[in-house]
């Protein structure tokens, strides 16, 4: 059966850690104190392929992982929830990344600190069967691009190719460089863009790919590299698309207080693809999405708070009626 969403990208664990930390900062080198500490499959697409299994569909994922404990524990923790992790390389000899979020001072996303991995993040070529097998879809994603300087100008470019030679729609959420790199950072991304349908970015990002300040001129400049639609993720603000009939602005949806932001962009990412493969128009489909990150926010992590598809369809129907009248 042919999937729904095939992706690409990195895969590693996330230590949460929640709770109250001292008042003042004078006091922390003696406090210790209770905590609430939970390991996640995380990476740029791990929360984003559970939620989209989550939400029905038949999604695979190529990664790489280290061949111990904790890589078999991500494994384990995405095939749980329905995905393919059949292209999931396990590395030996090998250590996987790590980060651990100490929400303990009042931040919903910092202090974080991280291990790199000491494997490839995911394939940076791919064999005739292995590209068969992701191309056997009806998008494909790849998150975490411009992490990964072994994946630019190679595997994942040819790989995007073929996929827009085939007719399959594809997505990318690009994220950072792992390492520092001067902006503009679209030098890594110029000759795979031509290939994206849709490319996912946050304000800062658009910005420092492009070397604009204006968002809407970021989202032009995208678009005349090759683009086809850009979103750009504004966290509090929403979120707004540029596509070739104009753009449309999505508020944020508040579906509760909020504990943390770890993971809610992927969720947002998850919910527009969802809403394209049903053909929705992008106002639905953002705010679907927007749904979708507003739940998550209200949990810990990326996906213990996504609710089930009918909740969320519910909902979708609900705020659909309110706009209209």
């Amino acid at each position: 059966m042919s999937k729904d969403v095939s992706v690409v990208g990195p895969l590693n664990i996330d230590l949460l850690i929640t709770g109250d930390g001292p008042p003042n900062w004078e006091a922390l080198p003696t406090w210790d104190g209770p905590a609430d500490i939970e390991m996640t499959a995380a990476g740029s697409v791990g929360y984003m392929v559970q939620n989209l299994a989550k939400l029905g569909l038949n999604v695979c994922v190529s990664s790489c992982l280290p061949d111990d404990p904790l890589g078999v524990f991500i494994k384990d923790a995405l095939k749980r929830v329905g995905v393919d992790a059949s292209l999931i390389r396990m590395e030996p000899g090998t250590i996987g990344g790590i980060g651990v979020y100490m929400l303990l001072f009042g931040s919903r996303k910092r202090p974080l600190v991280y291990r790199l991995p000491t494997h490839e993040l995911w394939p940076s070529t791919f064999n005739a069967s292995e590209m068969a097998y992701l191309l056997d879809t009806r998008i494909l994603h790849c998150g975490g691009y411009l992490h990964y300087r072994q994946a630019w100008h190679s595997g994942t470019r040819d790989l995007f190719k073929a996929a827009k030679q085939r007719g399959v729609y594809t997505s990318m959420d690009p994220q950072f460089p792992l390492f520092p790199m001067e902006p503009p950072w679209i030098v890594a991304l110029e000759d795979i863009l031509p290939y994206i349908d849709l490319l996912f970015v946050d304000e800062t990002e658009a910005r420092r790919i492009t070397g604009q300040q204006d968002i809407d001129g970021a989202a032009a400049t995208l678009r005349a590299a090759g683009v086809q639609t850009v979103i750009v993720k504004q966290g509090a603000e929403g979120s707004t698309v540029y596509h070739v009939d104009g753009q449309h602005h999505q508020e944020a949806i508040v579906m509760g207080e909020l504990v943390d932001t770890i993971g809610a962009g992927d969720t947002f990412d998850a919910g527009v693809l969802y809403g394209r493969l049903q053909n929705w128009s992008w106002e639905r489909c953002l705010l679907f999405a927007s749904i979708a990150a507003g739940f998550t926010v209200t949990g810990v992590g990326g996906t213990q708070c996504m609710p089930d598809l009918q909740t969320m369809l519910q909902e979708l129907n609900r705020r659909s009626a309110g706009e209209s009248q």
